[in-house]
């Protein structure tokens, strides 16, 4: 594993942060939302405005690599049944239990060398993340 997926993995991300950072690339312009620089100045503004600064840089490459992660099993069925499309191509709503998984599994590197999240590990990691507010 890269000496940069074991730094995003010391980082805290919540998933109420990784939620706001998706909702900001949503209000992008959907040209904006593909190139890297744009969604960074907008991530890193984002981070300023809420008090995350003085380690802004970590913090936004730990986030980047969970979305990064996210959208790859997105491409799978492993979140099939957790997102439903949303009103523009390529926007989808997902879960709050996806979302808190995302912040809560590691990132791992896959067989490209890019962040990825163990699929079967983040499947059972969202289920149990359901269960624990289920009442029978």
């Amino acid at each position: 594993m890269s000496s940069f997926l074991e730094e995003a993995n010391r980082v805290t991300v919540t998933a109420e942060l990784l939620g706001e950072v998706l909702e900001m690339h949503a209000a992008m312009p959907a040209e904006d939302r593909g190139v890297f620089e744009a969604r960074a100045i907008r991530l890193f503004k984002l981070l300023e405005r809420k008090g995350l600064g003085d380690n802004r840089a970590t913090l936004a490459m730990a986030i980047d690599f969970r979305l990064q992660a996210l959208a790859r099993l997105q491409k799978d069925s492993v979140l099939r049944g957790w997102s439903i499309p949303g009103a523009e191509p390529g926007l989808e709503y997902i879960h709050a239990d996806v979302l808190k998984a995302a912040a809560q599994e590691p990132i791992i590197e896959d067989e490209a060398k890019q962040a990825a999240f163990d699929a079967e590990s983040f499947r059972h990691r969202v289920l149990a993340n359901a269960e624990a507010r289920g009442r029978a």
